[in-house]
């Protein structure tokens, strides 16, 4: 291993197979120890070597091998960093284009490529389906995460397709759609995000040594307005040796509602059922930490009026059967 020291003793030679082979091991009682069947052994070690494979199969396929440097999650500068050198155009000059000019470069045969999640992207879109006028391809730059972990972190909040990450071999992905580097093509996000604004910083306050969150105009704590997947994909394929990219203003939803050619609506709900174990999530722990809780002292204090809720309340009864036998249900009988 690289990271083994020169003097560290090798260890000694294994015997061949042909070897006599040691004998069984025996415990203080003189009797033989139980061994673990190597299928066992391979089970209980089976997700860490798994585990273990796949960060090395991400590390080869990594576009971090082509040295791109990620704009977000591991291994990245801090946005501000990463927003000074794409105002700067260390990697090449940011082109934004508004949603008209847009228009007129895919007429001329340039390509529009949406980086947003595959889900967004089949809700709604520029083009529609069978018109190939326009040139639509989907990349995504932000996609499940890889620990199942912490997909169902996002299962568990309604959010579609689980928690994300971002693509480790985004730039890779891209070329795969997007073989010549030197064409045009327009990159497009759901908002697309401002370069001309500032982004939010985290400053030190030199005399008290507290750190503070300065938000510029136009930004909040729930949002950067200098930010978006948009611009971040643009600083890695610049990167990784595009020389021909827009990026589009306002983003796919600005597309939508200025009218152009689209299917889908931006501003509409569209279920997915990835959202479902969030919703029963939900609904178990409001009617197991409000409603329970507070039936739990009415039924205590108040039999009668908990009979009469119990009988008439169609919806309470419903969700009462349905975890009637769960652990919530157990812990708050505790109370009754």
């Amino acid at each position: 291993a690289s990271g083994a020291s020169g003097s560290r003793p090798r260890a000694p030679a294994t015997a061949p197979a042909t070897a006599h082979r040691p004998a069984r091991a025996r415990d203080r009682g003189g009797h033989p120890s139980r061994r673990l069947h190597p299928n066992h052994i391979a089970s209980r070690h089976r997700g860490s070597t798994i585990g273990r494979a796949a960060i090395a199969a991400d590390t080869a396929e990594s576009d971090a091998a082509d040295g791109v440097v990620p704009a977000f999650g591991e291994g990245s500068p801090a946005w501000p960093l990463v927003h000074a050198d794409l105002r700067s155009g260390k990697f090449g000059k940011v082109r934004t284009v508004s949603v008209a000019d847009a228009k007129d470069l895919m007429a001329r045969g340039a390509s529009l490529a949406d980086v947003r999640p595959r889900i967004e992207f089949e809700e709604f879109r520029a083009g529609v389906d069978g018109d190939d006028s326009l040139d639509v391809r989907n990349v995504p730059y932000m996609v499940p995460h890889r620990s199942v972990a912490k997909r169902w972190q996002g299962y568990m909040l309604c959010t579609k397709d689980g928690l994300k990450e971002r693509d480790w071999r985004f730039t890779r992905s891209f070329a795969e759609r997007f073989p010549d580097k030197s064409a045009p093509i327009v990159v497009g996000c759901k908002t697309g995000g401002d370069i001309g604004m500032e982004p939010i910083r985290i400053e030190t306050d030199p005399s008290t040594g507290r750190t503070r969150q300065v938000i510029p105009e136009g930004s909040s704590q729930y949002g950067d307005k200098s930010k978006s997947n948009s611009l971040m994909a643009i600083y890695e394929l610049q990167q990784a040796g595009y020389t021909n990219l827009y990026h589009l203003d306002g983003g796919v939803t600005k597309w939508c509602v200025d009218g152009e050619r689209h299917q889908g609506d931006p501003y509409k709900f569209y279920f997915h059922p990835t959202i479902l174990p969030g919703i029963l999530f939900q609904l178990i722990m409001v009617e197991g930490i409000v409603v329970r809780s507070n039936m739990a002292y009415v039924k205590k204090f108040h039999p009668e009026s908990f009979d009469q809720i119990n009988n008439t309340n169609a919806l309470y009864g419903i969700i009462n059967d349905l975890i009637a036998n769960s652990p919530i249900n157990w812990m708050f009988d505790y109370y009754s």
